[in-house]
């Protein structure tokens, strides 16, 4: 039996009465209830082609892991991150910011208490980057948090998967591919930051 991903809280499908009158956003309702959203990865080589002649990654993936376990995916990842890195991070309706470039353990000692609402608030886009003349490697947890890895070692990368037994499926789908709902994070917890406090602790801290 398929097990359904583990969303974050502030994350759902449509209820059936929040569903409007419209005959497309009905029909992925309809198809959402068969997705198959579950945890796994896609993996695509670099097309070589003159958009992505001059950007140094080689492949892409995206990947699906139960909330409860995406933090520490986020941190067996920054492995393939050199020692110096970038936080990107703003709300969904803003254009990223991309903070000065800084040691990659301090990077993570810093954001590790604020991994709650990184990995479960819904309005907070967020990642870490590394990019120079030769290679790109970047860590994206979008707003419907899964993880978009751009990377340059493919054995590494494989590793870790297979370390938390994820495998590579062909037709993996992603919730933001179908109608959701997202729910402020303070709505289910007292304690979270909320999202604008937070974007404004991480823009003194790294701008």
């Amino acid at each position: 039996m398929k097990q359904t991903l583990e969303f974050p809280k502030t994350i759902r499908f449509l209820n059936e009465d929040e569903i409007p009158n419209t005959p497309s956003i009905i029909k992925r309702w309809e198809e959402s209830k068969t997705a198959n959203i579950v945890q796994g990865y896609t993996f695509k080589l670099k097309e070589n082609n003159s958009e992505n002649e001059l950007i140094g990654f080689d492949f892409f993936a995206e990947i699906n892991i139960n909330n409860s376990n995406l933090w520490n995916l986020v941190i067996a990842l920054s492995k393939t991150l050199p020692e110096v890195a970038s936080v990107l991070f703003g709300h969904i309706d803003f254009e990223l910011n991309y903070g000065n470039y800084e040691e990659k353990d301090s990077i993570l000692k810093f954001i590790n208490q604020y991994k709650k609402e990184l990995t479960q608030d819904a309005f907070i886009n967020f990642g870490l980057i590394y990019n120079d003349d030769k290679s790109l490697v970047e860590i994206f947890i979008d707003e419907s948090k899964y993880i978009k890895y751009w990377g340059v070692d493919e054995e590494l990368f494989r590793k870790i998967m297979n370390d938390f037994k994820l495998q590579e499926i062909q037709n993996l789908e992603f919730i933001d591919e179908y109608p959701k709902v997202r729910e402020v994070l303070t709505r289910f917890d007292d304690n979270a930051i909320d999202s604008n406090l937070l974007i404004k602790k991480l823009s003194e801290k790294y701008l």
